[in-house]
């Protein structure tokens, strides 16, 4: 029997390009709104409407960037959820019922027409491409279906073909699956709920020559300990023996190691910075509750056993750095949520 403990780690996680495949075409079409609706975050569009569904005369999703929208001052998004590749002959219908609507006055003709879907086939990008042979399509199109199809008939009557004659076809393009992601990565939140995917970490804060007011509590609590350690009373900073000032500035650089992940998650995902240090504080809790003989090794320990936590629950879990959960342990006293000191409370 071989004494091997190798285990197989289970499947990769899915891109969220593959993950994409897994939506239905209602999930597909609120991935299509969100992208919209953070365009309009970012100050693109001052509205964002979700039309899908009866009676929407072609329209998905639309982002406005006046009210009302006159011509060429709104974007309308197209979502279309296949599994296979998308053909001319799955789009024409929509694209015909469109250029009808523009051309009755039932809304004003977009600045852009963005088709989306998953895949698009060669025939279709084609016409995307060409606006000319998309135009001759589409009339050939209407000619030989007599305006039929599917739900929605028109007939090719003269003055809808000299309207889609002179029509700018260049308005119609696609969003690609590529495109539409990188809008959605940009609200990290949402990003990260759908996709399980964060941004990557930037550089820690510097930490500064002295310590900072945000610090104040942590500090206070190491101070304590230190005046138990050498007998001497250590009010404020200045006042740290010799032998303790590199020990003191070990645990500075730990609490900033930590500031860096409370940041991160501050501007990433808001709130599981402090999901995190109340699982560290779970952690610990043992540890930091049983008696010591001092504080410092109260202190010592418990950086020990928080550096040996587990904490893959928590989605920052992929962002640690060596010394975040250390840290964490400061940003705790820094919160009153624990001392290094035995009270009589």
């Amino acid at each position: 029997m071989s004494s091997s403990s190798a285990y197989h780690p289970g499947p990769v996680e899915p891109t969220p390009q593959q993950r994409l495949l897994l939506m239905d075409d209602v999930q597909w079409e609120s991935f299509i709104e969100r992208c919209a609706r953070q365009l309009e975050k970012e100050g693109q569009y001052a509205q964002v409407l979700k039309l899908g569904g009866a009676n929407d005369k072609g329209r998905d999703i639309c982002g406005y960037t006046v009210h009302p929208p006159a011509s060429d001052t709104w974007d309308l998004y197209q979502a279309k959820y296949y599994s296979s590749t998308l053909s001319p002959s799955q789009i024409v219908g929509e694209l015909a019922k469109f250029l009808s609507c523009v051309q009755d006055g039932s809304y004003t003709c977009p600045r852009r027409y963005y088709l989306c879907a998953l895949r698009i086939g060669a025939t279709l990008l084609d016409y995307l491409l060409n606006p000319e042979s998309m135009r001759t399509w589409i009339l050939a199109q209407w000619e030989e279906k007599k305006g039929e199809f599917g739900t929605f008939k028109r007939s090719l009557d003269p003055a809808l073909k000299l309207f889609v004659q002179t029509f700018p076809f260049e308005i119609i393009g696609r969003s690609t699956p590529e495109e539409l992601l990188e809008i959605h990565s940009r609200n990290q939140t949402q990003h990260w709920e759908h996709f399980g995917v964060l941004d990557a970490r930037g550089s820690n804060p510097q930490m500064p020559e002295e310590p900072d007011p945000i610090e104040q509590r942590y500090v206070d609590a190491l101070l304590l300990v230190y005046e138990e350690q050498c007998g001497n009373c250590v009010a404020v900073v200045p006042e740290i023996p010799r032998n303790l000032k590199r020990h003191f500035v070990a645990q500075r650089r730990l609490f900033y190691s930590a500031e860096g992940l409370n940041r991160f998650s501050r501007d990433k995902l808001s709130g599981a910075f402090d999901g995190l240090l109340t699982e560290v504080e779970i952690g610990i809790g043992g540890i930091v509750a049983t008696p010591h003989d001092s504080g410092m090794i109260r202190l010592t320990e418990t950086l020990a056993i928080a550096n040996a936590l587990q904490v893959v629950n928590n989605p920052l879990h992929a962002r640690l750095q060596a010394g975040d959960l250390q840290g964490a342990c400061h940003h705790l006293a820094n919160q009153a949520r624990l001392s290094w000191i035995d009270t009589d409370e």
